[in-house]
């Protein structure tokens, strides 16, 4: 993507103002229903700002990631997710190291990448971030052939995701987690598990692994409090299984953020990061179910670019 210039004639930290974008909207969903006119009043908006906007239609993250594919070989500059964390996942597949920037209307279930930035949850305001936001590049991790941009939940998480979509419980939002979660909780089994990080062996005993690019797990939690997601690295929080009593505190603990949270875990970083279970055990990526251990996990530098606001959290980058 091509840099714009201010009056000064120096690059300007914010998308050019003649871009080419395709916004993808699934036009099935219920959200996209209930924003339809909002979201025609800010690709108005857009092409008042020089922009040229498709709009394209799609029915499964299969068209999704086909016009996102075909967005990159046309060599667009931006693609425009109308939807959630899973939408996201599915356009990054297609943009992963290519100069096609990925913008965002929010309107899923969680919005993680949405919250973690400060990109509005209104149509109009996230239409003015794609405008006057800035680009950024980001790291994306990597498993199972799959790119992710926000986290990978082993154990616990993964199997609460696992019997949210099995159950169709995901249209109750955060509280079908939630009460997924409760339901599960006391009688989750905790697992033995060898960790090879960046070469070094480590074995133990877990209840919840995360590898996070970024630091929210589900709108709620922090398990990976310290990440940036453009470091390199990939921030990886070992849950140690506490008693069956007690995890209720652990829950609480890390709803809280509360410092107690550090004794429950291991916490580092690294680049790449082999999980081995003597059972398999469910995982998920960006709130999607994916597959099971064993898997290796590692980090792509720099892999993605991002439309964010000016003023995004300090902590979630390292790079000004």
């Amino acid at each position: 993507m091509q840099e714009a210039k201010d009056t000064t004639g120096k690059a300007a930290n914010h998308p050019p103002t003649q871009t080419s974008a395709v916004v993808l909207a699934n036009e099935k969903s219920g959200s996209f229903a209930k924003n339809k006119e909002q979201l025609e009043k800010t690709l108005d908006f857009l092409r008042q700002h020089g922009w040229n906007v498709e709009l394209e239609y799609t029915n499964s993250s299969d068209d999704a990631r086909h016009v996102a594919r075909e967005a990159v070989s046309q060599k667009m500059d931006v693609v425009i997710a109308v939807g959630g964390d899973g939408t996201i996942n599915s356009i990054i597949q297609e943009l992963a190291g290519s100069e096609t920037a990925l913008g965002l209307i929010p309107t899923g279930t969680f919005n993680v990448w949405a919250t973690e930035t400060g990109i509005p949850m209104d149509i109009v305001g996230a239409g003015d971030v794609l405008v006057n936001g800035k680009v950024r590049r980001v790291d994306l991790g990597y498993v199972y052939n799959r790119y992710y941009l926000l986290m990978a939940g082993i154990g616990f998480g993964g199997t609460v995701t696992y019997a949210v979509k099995k159950r169709s419980l995901k249209r109750l939002g955060i509280l079908g987690y939630l009460i997924t979660g409760i339901r599960l909780g006391l009688g989750f089994e905790s697992f033995h598990t060898t960790l090879d990080i960046d070469g070094h062996r480590k074995r133990t005993h877990a209840l919840q692994i995360v590898v996070g690019n970024t630091q929210l797990y589900g709108s709620l939690l922090r398990f990976t409090w310290k990440a940036k997601s453009d470091d390199g690295l990939l921030d990886l929080c070992v849950v140690r299984s506490p008693k069956k009593l007690e995890r209720i505190v652990v829950m609480l603990d890390f709803l809280l953020q509360r410092r107690e949270r550090r004794k429950w875990v291991t916490y580092t970083t690294c680049k790449t990061v082999e999980v081995r279970t003597r059972k398999p055990v469910n995982f998920q990526v960006d709130g999607e179910p994916l597959g099971h251990t064993p898997a290796t996990f590692s980090v792509v530098p720099g892999a993605l670019k991002v439309i964010v606001p000016q003023e995004t959290p300090e902590d979630l980058f390292s790079k000004p």
